[in-house]
């Protein structure tokens, strides 16, 4: 299976739409071209251990589009710890009128994304150098983000702490996650409710699944009210 192809398109299509993503032929075009120019890079510098194919398709390619109907067209958008550029890049193509930041603290990451956005003459999209703790004290980037997403972090506390003071009034935060235990999100559900991360916050379990893998998978929806 080589990426672009019908084959690997098609896994694509199919696996997008068990959760309600209809991807065009112009959205699988760029997903693709990013997906090429990802295994380019990764040949001389290492941006990801994912080089097959269909694991590209399935596991950086899906895996990001699970939360895309938690993104509304136009919102600002904000990826931390994007790496080769997932989830925030292919939400950023199917996601119309996105105004997105792709943050991560290793520059040549931050290079590789920069040079994929060129190279796919996508609008609207930016990459940083910096860490998360430190974005929300440059100018405009406070409380800025309608949607903060991230595969980045192992643990929820950390990612809610770092990412709260960049989220909007009524925004959300998703997290990636595997699987999670009742007895860990029972905790994280009243650590969310009693403010013990400044403010008091809901939180959502959204598991779902990819075509073709047996591992499990969770969306953590944190959101603020105010």
């Amino acid at each position: 299976m080589l990426i672009g192809s019908p084959e690997w398109s098609q896994l694509i299509v199919d696996g997008a739409a068990s959760w309600g993503v209809a991807l065009r032929p112009d959205h699988l075009r760029l997903l693709a071209g990013h997906a090429q120019e990802l295994l380019k890079r990764n040949a001389v510098t290492n941006l990801t251990a994912i080089t097959q194919p269909e694991d590209i398709a399935r596991n950086h390619i899906l895996d990001s589009l699970a939360p895309a109907g938690l993104v509304a067209p136009g919102s600002h958008l904000l990826d931390v710890g994007s790496g080769g550029g997932f989830p925030g890049l292919p939400l950023h193509v199917f996601v119309p009128g996105l105004h997105t930041t792709l943050l991560d603290a290793a520059r040549k990451k931050v290079s590789f994304l920069r040079h994929v956005a060129r190279a796919l003459n996508l609008k609207d999209i930016e990459a940083v150098h910096a860490r998360v703790e430190g974005l929300a004290h440059q100018p405009g980037r406070a409380r800025h983000y309608d949607v903060i997403v991230s595969r980045a972090f192992s643990a929820l506390a950390p990612f809610v702490r770092a990412a709260l003071p960049l989220l909007k009034p009524n925004g959300r935060m998703v997290a990636f996650k595997g699987a999670v235990s009742r007895a860990e999100l029972e905790d994280l559900r009243d650590a969310a409710g009693g403010g013990a991360f400044g403010a008091v916050l809901s939180l959502e379990v959204q598991r779902y699944a990819i075509a073709g893998l047996k591992s499990k998978r969770t969306l953590l929806v944190i959101g603020r009210s105010a």
